[in-house]
């Protein structure tokens, strides 16, 4: 059973899944999307795109809110000497610590996973919560690769997916 605030990011993420491109993962936290990851039609890549995508943002709001410019922009500035890049390896490493803020997220996807592999990806990030269609073959993998993490997940029995 989901808590409160997983329940509300849930309905939150579900929103928003309903307006993002087919084949798509998202995560979504204290009400924000923290990663989104579109048009992959397998479940795993496009899992680990809205991963990397949660990662490149964190670090960039590290970055911005230290040192008031984007982190590509500051990257390239250390690159020329002009910055010191031991600043950018403290943003990489705490953002590494922080799983690029996915840590308490909430994994939302527009179609069921056909495998747990999918759902792994997120549990390795810190997930609690997941909402899928469901409807798969294997969703008995998918519960079971919940279960096991203590992750909570609700189907919701309809796909949002769009062309």
């Amino acid at each position: 059973m989901p808590t409160e605030r997983e329940y509300e990011d849930m309905l939150f993420g579900w929103h928003v899944q309903q307006g993002v491109t087919s084949n798509s993962v998202i995560f979504v936290k204290d009400g924000v999307t923290v990663g989104i990851g579109t048009g992959e039609q397998d479940r795993v890549g496009v899992a680990e795109i809205a991963v990397f995508k949660a990662y490149t943002k964190h670090a960039d709001a590290l970055c911005f809110r230290r040192h008031g410019i984007p982190y590509k922009q500051f990257e390239l500035e250390a690159a020329r000497g002009k910055r010191d890049r031991a600043a950018l390896d403290e943003i990489d490493e705490e953002t590494r610590r922080a799983k690029g803020g996915l840590v308490g997220s909430i994994m939302v996807s527009d179609a069921f996973f056909p495998f747990r592999d999918g759902v792994d990806v997120g549990i390795k990030e810190g997930i609690t919560g997941v909402v899928q269609p469901g409807g798969s073959e294997r969703d008995y993998e998918v519960i079971t690769a919940c279960n096991e993490s203590n992750v909570t997940m609700v189907f919701t029995g309809q796909r949002l997916f769009k062309h």
